[in-house]
């Protein structure tokens, strides 16, 4: 979609404005105060004027046809007046109207015309519900908040489902941090544009480096995928804070996966593949587009760190926070640490994090003396200074100005250093004679320690991803998997029965036990010849998903004599147990000998399709919750990265003289398997494979017990 005539429209007609200060008249205000250079057509039959443009009664009446339509009036009266701009040939519309799906049933009727009128004529709704936009740039601000003075045109752009978050942000980044933007867009209700569009418009526009995102619930997977592929071939981060990660309670499902993974955790793994930064605080978001902003004009290599401050407990906080974050403090060299004894205090102890000492404070020559040092140091890539930016009080010192300067001044002798500051914590206004100058020399000013080491971490990682050499190219479309044609066979509904459970099983190379299905004892006899002791029965039934539950599995038969106990006993307590059942035999299955369980299993979610699950196994699974997940389609790097996610990889590595498991046939499963469900990602409603054993490494893994759900 062509987002021009509503991001960057030529002409603004306003339908609601009138002589007093309401939403709409609001941004009247907003435009002429911003200095947009295009048409404003407030529109009113009730007034010749507003804040002195001529003011029209109808959109028919303007000397002009608007690129976009403002809407602020009773909801009832939105779907006639965009439908009149349609018919006017207006392109785009922001309806800042409240009334909509949030408002029970009228509303959500009203917010379905609104959604008809967007697929069946193509107008470029922002909302209802909604701020608004903003074109910082061209100061068009088809935006109804009350933004502050002065704004600062940058390359970071933000959209929020929420407007008074995109206002919060947006105004603080500029006012406080410094910090440019390009856009800000508040969609609301979603009922034409939604999050995704905006996204995969800003990671186009060649005015956007750096793209944050407040989101509520994504709509448009599809749109997302092709945005987030953009962003990665134009090398532009896109930082989101998604909310609704908690569930009050999840919907049992036929499988364990069901437990194991909902909505929230597919969605994270749906932006972790995508090189989305994922922060979890406003906060995080804030620091985090503060760095990135300024980061992207420097190449670090390793984002090693090392850390200047004049306090000795803050040297502490900042070691332990970047221990949580994963953030490198290396050791500094010998011939900084030298250097530095040269002309520190005799008490000083040179080390990564610095302390400057309260000598710092009272020694105008120490603090440029340090930082020089640091910028010299070959052991870091990136040089975090600790200030306290909060407002001096009147008449009091305020240190931090000058290290800001020494600092601006020394920049230049090491153009290609990474440069941040920090203050220990957030709280309060910013002096923003230490902020501004340190943004306007490329120095990003982030608020606390803890978010600040965060930043960093996700900087880091989002530069890994961008440079990994084993990602598929980059496509408007989402890959598609080369896994074989479902087959007939298998299109079956509910649960699959064991034969073509195993059949779609093996269609996709899964290594499964040998295993015999036995209507009666002797059959199972039979089978246990066949196969070879000991073997173990498990309940054939398509009516048990569990079955050790219902006392349903026989491990040890060691003879035909066992075998045919084991048979009856075990028919007759899940008889006990689950009476509605229906019984077909039972399931004769070679013992395998050793092996670390682990589950395999897909969770389909309705909007973002199938999600593999990999974790430690066995009847433990939803209380140990130990899983990693991906999305189709997954390589044998993502493979690997989940295996290591695990809490308990050490276990696989081989513990206590144990022999290393095979992780490499167990990376091999995980990507069979999501062949498997991207193949069948429009029929597949669940599948767990628990437990795989996972054989000593070189022997490979087997599959023992499994169960299939399609649509």
């Amino acid at each position: 979609m062509n987002l021009a005539p509503l991001m960057k429209p030529a002409s603004i007609a306003v339908v609601g404005a009138s002589q007093r200060m309401t939403r709409a008249t609001r941004v009247v205000a907003n435009l002429q105060r911003f200095g947009y250079a295009g048409r404003i057509f407030p529109i009113n039959p009730r007034y010749s004027d507003v804040l002195g443009l001529p003011c029209y009664p109808d959109l028919a009446s303007t000397p002009e046809r608007a690129d976009t339509v403002v809407v602020a009036i009773p909801a009832e009266q939105v779907p006639g007046v965009l439908r009149a701009a349609v018919a006017s040939g207006v392109r785009g519309a922001v309806v800042l109207s409240s009334g909509f799906a949030e408002a029970g049933s009228a509303g959500q009727k009203r917010q379905a015309e609104l959604e008809r009128l967007a697929a069946d004529h193509g107008l470029l709704i922002c909302g209802p519900n909604c701020y608004g936009v903003f074109n910082i740039r061209l100061g068009a601000a088809t935006f109804s908040a009350d933004m502050a003075e002065p704004l600062r045109p940058g390359a970071v752009g933000v959209v929020s489902q929420s407007g008074g978050f995109s206002h919060a942000i947006a105004e603080y980044l500029m006012q406080q941090r410094c910090v440019g933007l390009s856009y800000i867009v508040a969609c609301g209700n979603q009922a034409g544009l939604t999050v995704e569009d905006y996204l995969a418009y800003l990671v186009e526009d060649d005015d956007t480096a750096v793209v944050g995102a407040f989101v509520e619930g994504f709509k448009k997977p599809e749109t997302f995928r092709r945005a987030a592929a953009t962003a990665r071939e134009r090398r532009k981060p896109i930082v989101v804070l998604k909310v609704g990660r908690s569930e009050n309670a999840r919907q049992a499902m036929l499988a364990h996966t069901g437990s194991l993974a909902g909505t929230p955790e597919i969605i994270e793994a749906v932006l972790r593949q995508s090189g989305v930064v994922r922060v979890s605080s406003l906060n995080e978001m804030i620091d985090t587009l503060t760095l990135l902003s300024a980061a992207r004009q420097h190449a670090p290599r390793a984002w090693r760190v090392g850390v200047l401050s004049g306090l000795g407990g803050e040297c502490g906080r900042t070691a332990d926070a970047a221990d949580r974050a994963g953030v490198e403090l290396p050791p500094l060299s010998a011939a900084s640490v030298q250097t530095m004894k040269g002309f520190m205090p005799d008490f000083a102890n040179p080390r990564n994090p610095l302390d400057g000492t309260g000598a710092m404070y009272e020694d105008a020559r120490l603090f440029p003396q340090l930082f020089d040092v640091m910028l010299r140091e070959e052991a870091v890539d990136v040089v975090a200074v600790n200030l306290r930016a909060n407002v001096p009080r009147p008449g009091g010192s305020a240190p931090s100005r000058q290290f800001c300067r020494a600092m601006i001044e020394a920049l230049p002798r090491s153009p290609g250093r990474l440069v941040v500051a920090f203050s220990s914590f957030a709280g309060g206004d910013l002096d923003q004679e230490v902020v501004r100058p340190l943004a306007d020399a490329g120095v990003p000013f982030l608020e606390s320690t803890e978010t600040a080491m965060l930043a960093l971490r996700y900087a880091r990682e989002h530069r890994r991803f961008l440079d990994r050499t084993d990602l598929p190219p980059a496509s408007p479309a989402r890959p598609r998997s080369s896994a074989p044609a479902p087959r007939a066979s298998v299109r079956l509904g509910g649960a699959l029965g064991n034969a073509d459970a195993m059949q779609l099983l093996r269609e996709f190379g899964m290594p499964l036990a040998e295993t015999i299905a036995a209507k009666d004892a002797d059959a199972a006899v039979a089978a246990a010849d066949r196969l070879g002791h000991p073997v173990v029965l498990k309940i054939d039934s398509p009516d048990i998903a569990h079955k050790t539950d219902v006392g349903g599995v026989r491990a040890g038969c060691a003879d035909a004599a066992a075998v045919r106990a084991a048979f009856g006993d075990m028919l007759d307590e899940v008889r006990r147990r689950a009476p509605a059942a229906r019984l077909d035999g039972a399931l004769v299955q070679r013992m395998v000998a050793g092996g670390r369980e682990l589950i395999l299993g897909v969770k389909t979610d309705p909007l973002f399709g199938p999600a593999v699950v990999c974790g430690f196994g066995g009847i433990f699974v939803e209380q140990l919750r130990d899983v990693s997940l991906r999305v189709p389609p997954i390589g044998p790097a993502d493979a690997a990265a989940m295996i290591a996610e695990l809490r308990g990889a050490a276990i696989l590595a081989g513990a206590r003289g144990r022999a290393p498991a095979d992780t490499r046939a167990l990376a091999d499963a995980i990507v069979r398997l999501g062949a498997l469900a991207e193949a069948y990602r429009h029929s597949l409603r669940a599948l767990d494979i628990n437990p795989l054993l996972v054989l000593d490494d070189g022997h490979g893994v087997v599959a023992v017990d499994w169960l299939i759900e399609l649509a």
